[in-house]
């Protein structure tokens, strides 16, 4: 009853360089509007002692500031060059300031200031001896500079008394950048010292001198400000109302609006100024409070009535003013007015608006302000000014900006879904403009315009949002081809559109967009690769492994294509393109071009599978189908040599799964063909055995371990310091080890085994489990494997898992029974202290409960069966012995109790013989 239990299974862009040569590069803002991106230097350790570091970077900075001086008193003016170093400074300055701060450390402040007045002073200079109107920005930023090194010195102004000198310097800067036209750069150097008009402003003033010194700074500092934001700069009053209306911290917005009420009702009741004069201070003022109440809304809704009502008051006293229909039209957008009426405002805004270059650009932030509402009404505005008014200027300039801005309108994917075709018929609209006015559009704006175009594609495809990705590069093309200029993009958007029309399924389209594409390049293999996906597409083979070769021989063929082609064919289950793409890919590597991603041992293991798979549908060509499984199989052992050769000198992984798999492979195979022959021998079925059991691989293996050997002899016994050296040689040693040990036994070298076996002890560190379950199952499938060495690398294996502080409880008992059914193949008498080992092991603490019920099972019912053969025998001295062990087992598995009671009526007879026994002898 006992007997049997079955066991349970388991770009190009701009660049600075640093002093130790590395590239810095430049964000958009800095190299066009010089602002700067102010990273810390990577040339400075640090590991270094602040104040050394300190010291460190101003003589940096010391040496920057003498290359500029030395290059302004050169002529001629090498203006690249400075600002380069300029920028360079300015990073710098900006270090030294932060290592001040965390070291507060202030003693080299006088150095830096006074290094920052002569690179200030170097500009007066400047400015005194150049005429040249292309000096003015560089000027400006020599000011920005010295005045950072001047505000780094006066860090450790603790009492404050340098802050109304600094806030004026603020303001010479800022109108260094105003009188250059960079309105922009100087509104950015301006409200960096927020922090400086602040301490001014909170100044105790004790004189009636320092009293107007302060007010005239601060005066300055308004005015120049709100130049810079709103170009007022004739009118001192409004510039520094302006000032206090766009203030930004919180709280300061009722006052402004407290003082520009108070700022109307003196302009209403009379002011001694010309009419011109009064009407540009009245509208701006109130188109000041008119964005103070927008701002206000947050907190009391009732501002927007306020802020109409200042708006309709500007547009009274001027009706084009457009900074003030900007902000009509957000006020309806607040109170959710419809289409129409939006349009009521906008077209005839547009239509009677005065185009200057001041007023240019505010009348395209209205449009732009417009397409976010509806594109379609914005861009029949953008179309009035375009065609009506800028071509009548016949100003290029002008009309470029305003082509370009309507092209930036259709970016906003979101708000022009609805409206692709009126999009389009207007793009079309621009694309005649030459033509019809005989205005030539620039280059540059026209490649701009096709960049919008063709990443609107892009992003319309990547959405599978097909027919408007077609639309979008359709436009592109024509666009592009009314330039007569770079086939090579034409290509690409015939390419692209082919594409669309192959995932819309109208192939026709998509087969007369790449014969298009073949006009621009007529050898593409791009064009071949889509052409081929067509094929797939229609099922035509022939015509698909013709586009497939075509395309291998094409210009600018890249082994990716092969790549994508094979996963098509895969993916439409077409075993007869993918064997023909497999082979393509195959000779690429036989000629030395590797494919990305791509592993040739996989590959060749696909190629047989589905080669072997077609014999049985391929009678005719049968015998060729067995001649590239063996050219196959050769490849395979072939690459395999080779990497073992390198891998013994370059420690790259060896695939052994691989290896093992071609193998066995190609020894079922063989078996295969030769039950299918008719005489039980085949040409092809020798082929493949002596392959699966070439001999000189596996000595060639066993060489190449020697060598290895010797190699590591000569290099001597040296200690690694570095752990991932170590780590790298004890990986080396383990795959060393596998490999010697597999040629010895498939070779079926066992005197020679036990030595590879032996050798594992010699190891200065702990061999991970998994190697001794390889060496263990490699022995299992040798037939005329010795016992004794399954029992030996079993004992190792064993030992290896129980060293662990947690053990792997389970896997023990796995190849513990495997031990066992080992011993008591040779010797079973022997296999008893087994036995008793695991009822020590089941008896530890730390193992009650873990090791599995099956297993325990097993060893029982193998016990009692035992116990029972020797009874057989009239062995009673053996078969006491067993059942003992077998009951003992009982305690430690549920239903034991049941399983004693049975085996205990046995046991007594067992006993009784047993006691007859003694008393003979």
């Amino acid at each position: 009853m006992f007997k049997r239990i079955r066991k349970s299974t388991k770009s190009d862009t701009p660049f600075f360089l640093t002093f130790n040569g590395k590239r810095v590069s430049v964000s958009p803002t800095l190299s066009e509007d010089n602002t700067f991106s102010l990273n810390s230097n990577a040339h400075i350790s640090e590991k270094a002692d602040p104040k050394a570091r300190l010291k460190k970077q101003l003589e940096i900075i010391s040496a920057l500031v003498k290359d500029v001086h030395e290059k302004i008193n050169k002529n001629p003016l090498d203006t690249k060059f400075i600002q380069d170093s300029l920028k360079e400074i300015l990073r710098g300055v900006e270090q030294f300031t932060n290592l001040q701060k965390v070291a507060q450390d202030f003693e080299l402040s006088d150095e830096i200031d006074e290094i920052g007045v002569g690179l200030w002073n170097s500009s007066i200079a400047l400015k005194t001896i150049s005429d040249s109107r292309g000096t003015d920005e560089l000027i400006a930023l020599i000011r920005q500079v010295g005045f950072a090194m001047i505000q780094a010195g006066a860090s450790d102004d603790s009492e404050k008394k340098s802050t109304v000198k600094l806030l004026a310097l603020a303001s010479k800067v800022g109108k260094a950048w105003l009188d250059c036209g960079r309105s922009d750069q100087a509104d950015d150097v301006l409200r960096s010292v927020d922090e400086i008009e602040d301490s001014v402003l909170s100044l105790q003033n004790k004189t009636a001198k320092e009293q107007h010194s302060k007010a005239t700074t601060l005066l300055v500092y308004y005015a120049y400000r709100a130049e810079a934001a709103w170009k007022l700069a004739n009118i001192h009053v409004a510039n520094l109302m302006f000032q206090h209306a766009t203030a930004s911290r919180e709280g300061k917005t009722n006052d402004a609006i407290k003082w520009l009420r108070k700022c109307h009702e003196l302009l209403t009741d009379g002011m001694p100024v010309s009419i011109p004069e009064r009407t540009k201070l009245l509208t701006n003022t109130l188109n000041i409070l008119a964005n103070c109440y927008l701002k206000n809304i947050v907190y009391d809704e009732s501002n927007l009535d306020l802020a109409e009502n200042a708006v309709n008051l500007c547009l009274e006293e001027d009706p084009s003013n457009a900074l003030a229909t900007l902000l009509k039209l957000k006020i309806m957008k607040q109170k959710n007015f419809n289409l129409i009426q939006f349009e009521e405002v906008y077209v005839p805004f547009i239509r009677n608006s005065q185009i200057t270059k001041e007023n240019l650009k505010i009348l395209l932030n209205v449009t732009h302000f417009i397409s976010e509402i509806n594109i379609i009404i914005a861009l029949r505005g953008m179309d009035i000014l375009i065609e009506e008014k800028l071509a009548d200027m016949r100003n290029v300039s002008f009309v470029e900006k305003a082509i370009i801005s309507k092209f930036h309108m259709f970016e906003n994917g979101d708000s022009i879904n609805p409206e692709i075709n009126d999009i389009i018929h207007s793009i079309e609209v621009t694309l005649g403009f030459e033509q019809r006015h005989g205005i030539v559009i620039g280059h540059r704006t026209k490649v701009a315009c096709q960049l919008i175009l063709w990443q609107n594609g892009d992003r319309d495809y990547s959405n599978q949002n097909y027919e408007r990705a077609k639309q979008w590069y359709i436009i592109a093309y024509k666009w592009l081809t009314s330039n007569q200029t770079n086939s090579r993009n034409a290509a690409i958007l015939q390419r692209k559109i082919a594409l669309c029309y192959l995932e819309m399924d109208t192939l026709a389209d998509a087969i007369e967009a790449v014969h298009k594409s073949q006009l621009h390049e007529h050898n593409s293999a791009a064009n071949f690769y889509i052409l081929y996906h067509i094929a797939m597409e229609k099922r035509q083979n022939d015509q698909a492994i013709r586009y497939l070769s075509d395309m291998c021989k094409g210009d600018g063929f890249n082994g990716n294509m092969l790549a994508m082609a094979a996963h098509e064919a895969y993916k439409k289950e077409n075993k007869e393109v993918l064997i023909e793409t497999l082979q393509e890919i195959l000779k690429k590597h036989k000629n030395g071009e590797s494919i990305a991603n791509i592993n040739i041992l996989v590959l060749l293991r696909c190629l047989i599978r589905m080669i072997h798979g077609s014999l049985s549908n391929n009678d005719a060509e049968k015998n060729s189908l067995k001649e590239r499984i063996c050219d196959y199989f050769e490849m395979a052992f072939i690459l395999n040599n080779t990497m073992i050769e390198n891998e013994i000198c370059q420690t790259k992984k060896v695939p052994l799964n691989d290896f093992e798999w071609f193998f066995k492979t190609a020894w079922n195979i063989a078996l295969g063909f030769c039950h299918q022959s008719d005489n039980g021998n085949d040409l092809y079925a020798v082929r493949l055995i002596e392959i699966s059991h070439k001999k000189e691989i596996l000595e060639h293996v066993l060489e190449k371990v020697e060598q290895y050997k010797k190699m590591k002899k000569i290099l001597g016994k040296r200690k690694f310091e570095e752990n991932d050296e170590q780590s790298t040689s004890q990986k080396d040693l383990m795959l060393v080890l596998l490999f010697e040990y597999e040629a010895k036994v498939k070779l079926g070298l066992w005197d020679q085994l036990q030595n590879v076996i032996n050798a594992t002890e010699a190891f200065d560190f702990e061999l991970p489990s998994k190697i001794f379950e390889r060496m263990v199952e490699l022995l299992i499938n040798e037939s005329d494997c010795p016992s004794a060495i399954i029992f030996s690398v079993l004992q190792i294996l064993l030992n290896s898992i129980m060293k662990h502080k947690q053990a792997d409880i389970e896997q023990f008992s796995r190849w513990f029974r495997m031990l066992i059914i080992t011993i008591m193949l040779k010797n079973k008498p022997s296999a008893a202290q087994y036995h008793d080992q695991v009822l020590d092991i089941l008896n530890q603490e730390c193992v009650k409960g873990k090791y599995p019920a099956d297993e325990i099972q097993w060893l029982m019912v193998n016990a009692w069966n035992c116990g029972i053969d020797y009874y057989s025998a009239n062995d009673f001295v053996q078969a006491k012995k067993w059942c003992e062990t077998a009951i003992a087992f009982c305690r430690h598995i549920n239903n034991g109790i049941l399983y004693e009671e049975e085996m205990r009526k046995s046991y007594n007879e067992i006993i009784k013989n047993y006691d007859t026994s003694i008393i003979e002898v």
